[in-house]
């Protein structure tokens, strides 16, 4: 975990040279904040907060929401592109299910049918990749 919060143009350093508060039975979770005495109250057990536990515990609340946000940003582009084989092998079976019509070679413009043999040969990406960039390049 970083000593550093940025969150927009506020930057908090923390600093950690004392031991930590005892734990209490109440986690105090909900906040009651009061604008006119500047008292910062736990809703549920009504014990009056220091305000820099009660800073610290929106770092602690920040940073792990943080940490969710970018776990699921993860997950979601895993997801997609998975769903990007997925959705090109679902087009090339919807075309190969049609009576009338056949998949054709991005490259070449030749039909491509079942029977061809698509997928029985390989190549790696990485040679593939290289390849692709040669033709871009003109080399």
């Amino acid at each position: 975990m970083s000593n550093v919060i940025d969150i927009d143009e506020l930057r908090v350093q923390r600093q950690s040279r004392h031991a930590p508060r005892p734990a209490a039975s109440c986690r105090h979770m909900r906040l009651d904040l009061d604008d006119v005495g500047s008292i910062v109250r736990c809703a549920d057990c009504g014990l009056q907060l220091d305000a820099y536990w009660t800073l610290t515990l929106f770092i602690e609340q920040y940073e792990r929401a943080l940490a969710k946000i970018n776990a699921r940003e993860r997950q979601h582009a895993e997801a997609r592109e998975r769903d990007l084989h997925l959705t090109a092998a679902q087009r090339v079976e919807r075309a190969w299910r049609s009576r009338t019509m056949v998949p054709c070679c991005p490259h070449c413009g030749e039909g491509i049918r079942a029977t061809d043999g698509l997928g029985g040969t390989m190549i790696n990406r990485t040679i593939d990749d290289r390849r692709r960039a040669a033709k871009k390049g003109g080399i």
